[in-house]
């Protein structure tokens, strides 16, 4: 197991589960809803479950899509190009759920990367959402619908992106960006906190002693690692990031 295997599965003890609210026959029942639903009929499902650290259900179409040529299903081989991204995104994506959780039920995950589908190597969509929470409102049960990609041409990146559909926000919890911690310079992060209650340059600069200039300069530069253009675009990105306190 590599740096990254290990940092994700450590990720995954973050949450601290209740655990009679975690019994087989409720992920019995999640399994035959998804199984017998005519919307998911035919789809590529598998259901992850965190407490646990495994897929508990994984269709028939998904193991069929999945399997080597002429040979029994096993797993789910990312391309070795694509699987180190891939894995710094889903432990940013955890770390984004994670901290935020009271509001993870609004979110999906999409993200695209290449795959071995029946014995060659093309890019999916997988498509992940939250399909049951324990007593205490940590994530539990996941569920992944995933499809091939009608885009099969060159540059071959992985993308990932967190869709808040009650908010309308789109977060990328980009690969370079996994760890948050180190995204923004702790005077930056200041700055980004007294924009984000509405404070000017100037007043930045009287609480903080120093420039407006130096604020500006501050400012331009939150602006672009974040590749936005605007504050109030930079203040969603760190709400998402969970550099700033979440909006209710």
């Amino acid at each position: 197991m590599n740096t990254l295997e290990k940092e994700y599965c450590n990720l995954l003890e973050y949450q601290k589960f209740d655990e009679t609210s975690i019994g087989e026959e409720i992920i019995k029942t999640n399994i035959d809803q998804i199984s017998n639903s005519t919307f998911l009929k035919g789809c590529a499902l598998s259901v992850f479950d965190v407490y646990r650290k495994k897929h508990v259900y994984e269709s028939e179409y998904y193991k069929e899509l999945f399997k080597e040529t002429n040979s029994e299903y096993s797993e789910v081989k990312v391309h070795p190009d694509d699987y180190e991204a891939l894995c710094k995104n889903s432990i940013a994506t955890f770390k984004h759920l994670f901290s935020h959780n009271k509001n993870a039920k609004y979110n999906k995950v999409i993200r695209e990367y290449r795959a071995l589908v029946r014995g060659k190597y093309q890019r999916v969509i997988e498509q992940i959402m939250i399909l049951a929470f324990d007593k205490v409102g940590n994530i539990w049960l996941c569920l992944s619908i995933v499809d091939i990609a009608p885009n099969q041409a060159p540059p071959y990146i992985v993308n990932s992106k967190i869709v808040n559909f009650k908010t309308g926000l789109v977060f990328s919890p980009l690969d370079e960006f996994y760890n948050k911690d180190i995204i923004l310079s702790s005077r930056e992060l200041d700055i980004l906190k007294l924009i984000s209650t509405g404070q000017l340059s100037n007043e930045i600069s009287d609480k903080l002693h120093f420039s407006v200039n130096t604020v500006n300069i501050h400012r331009q530069s939150i602006f672009k690692k974040f590749n936005v253009d605007t504050s109030i675009e930079a203040i969603r990105y760190a709400e998402n990031l969970g550099l700033i306190d979440y909006p209710l």
